[in-house]
C-alpha cells in the first residue's frame, strides 16, 4: 500500500511540475476564464441590465440592486464554466504522453494502472481547484468593489461548490480525454466544448429563454447542477434585497436569472440541486472505476 502511494504521490508530482513548467500554458490558462469575465463586463453585462430593467419600466426599483444580480449572475455563469473549460484543457498532459507514447512506458513499469490513471486525475483535479479558484477569488473582488450582498456562508458554500464542480469537471473531461488519441483532436474539442458548455448550462443567458424541451436536455448537460448551485449562493443575496417589490416582479427576476430547475412539473430547489450533483460525481466515479477494471483486464490479456 506504501508503495502504491508513493508512486502515486510520485505521478502526481510528475505532471504537476510539467505543468508548472510551461509558463505560457499556465498563463493563458487562467487568463481564458478572466478574458470570459472582460468580455461579460464589456458586452453583456449593458444588455443584460437593460433587459432587465426593461422588466420594470415605471417601476421604481434601486439601480444599485438590478446591478448587483446582473453581476452576480455573470460571474456565477463565469465560474462554472471555467470549472469545465480548465479541468479541459488540464487533460493536456495526459494527451501528450499518449501521444508521445510516455504513458506506454509508465505502463510498462511496476505501478498498477489504477494508480496510474488516478494520478492524472489528481493532478487535474488539483490544477482545476487552484486556477478556478484564482479565478472565484477575483469574482469576490469584483463583488465587494461593485456592491457585496453575499453572507460568510454564501462563501464558504462557493467554496464547496467550486470542489464539487472541480471534481465533477475532472471525472467528466478524464472519462472523455480516454477516447481522445492526439493533442489536436484535444485542441479542436476543447475549443467545441469552450464555446457550447456555457449555453447549453445556461450561463450564458437565462435558460427561461429555451423552449422547455431544450431545457429538459439541459438537466442531464454537465456542468448544469454547478451552474445552479453558484447562482444560488451569488444571487441570493441580491434577490432579497427585491423585497420592496411586487410578488409577481420578484418571481420574475428570480425565474429568469436563478437557473431554476423544474423537472416536469417538479421544482428542484437547492438541496435538490446539491443531492443530484453529488449522486451525478458517483455515477462518474462509478464509470471511472469500471473504465480501470476493463483497462486491466485488457492489459493482462495482452500480457
Amino acid at each position: 500500500m506504501k508503495t502504491k502511494l508513493r508512486a502515486l504521490g510520485s505521478l502526481v508530482l510528475r505532471n504537476l511540475k510539467i505543468f508548472l513548467s510551461d509558463r505560457a500554458g499556465v498563463f493563458f490558462s487562467l487568463l481564458a476564464p478572466l478574458i470570459v469575465l472582460f468580455l461579460y463586463l464589456l458586452f453583456l453585462k449593458d444588455v443584460q441590465l437593460d433587459s432587465i430593467k426593461a422588466m420594470f419600466e415605471g417601476v421604481p426599483v434601486d439601480e444599485q440592486t438590478l446591478d448587483n444580480i446582473i453581476n452576480n449572475w455573470m460571474l456565477a455563469g463565469v465560474v462554472s464554466v471555467a470549472c469545465i473549460t480548465v479541468s479541459f484543457s488540464a487533460q493536456e498532459r495526459f494527451i501528450k504522453d499518449k501521444e508521445t507514447g510516455v504513458i506506454a512506458d509508465i505502463k510498462s513499469s511496476p505501478v498498477a494502472r489504477p494508480v496510474i490513471d488516478a494520478s492524472y486525475f489528481l493532478s487535474n483535479l488539483a490544477i482545476t481547484i487552484c486556477i478556478c479558484g484564482i479565478v472565484l477569488a477575483v469574482a469576490l473582488v469584483y463583488v465587494a468593489i461593485a456592491g457585496w450582498t453575499l453572507s460568510f456562508g454564501d462563501v464558504v458554500g462557493l467554496i464547496g461548490a467550486l470542489l464539487m464542480s472541480s471534481l465533477s469537471a475532472s471525472l467528466v473531461t478524464g472519462l472523455i480525454s480516454k477516447a481522445v488519441k492526439t493533442s489536436s483532436q484535444h485542441g479542436a474539442l476543447v475549443g467545441i466544448v469552450s464555446a457550447a458548455i456555457g449555453f447549453l448550462m445556461g450561463a450564458y443567458m437565462p435558460t427561461s429563454i429555451f423552449p422547455t424541451a431544450v431545457q429538459y436536455v439541459t438537466l442531464f448537460v454537465p456542468g448544469t447542477y454547478s451552474s445552479a448551485l453558484f447562482r444560488e449562493l451569488f444571487m441570493r443575496g441580491a434577490i432579497e434585497d427585491l423585497g420592496g417589490l411586487s410578488e409577481q416582479a420578484a418571481e420574475a427576476i428570480e425565474e429568469a436569472y436563478t437557473l431554476k430547475l423544474d423537472f416536469f412539473g417538479k421544482e428542484i430547489g437547492p438541496k435538490e440541486i446539491a443531492i443530484v450533483f453529488a449522486a451525478t460525481i458517483a455515477l462518474f466515479a462509478l464509470l471511472w472505476a469500471v473504465c480501470a477494471i476493463v483497462g486491466k483486464k485488457r492489459a493482462a490479456k495482452k500480457s
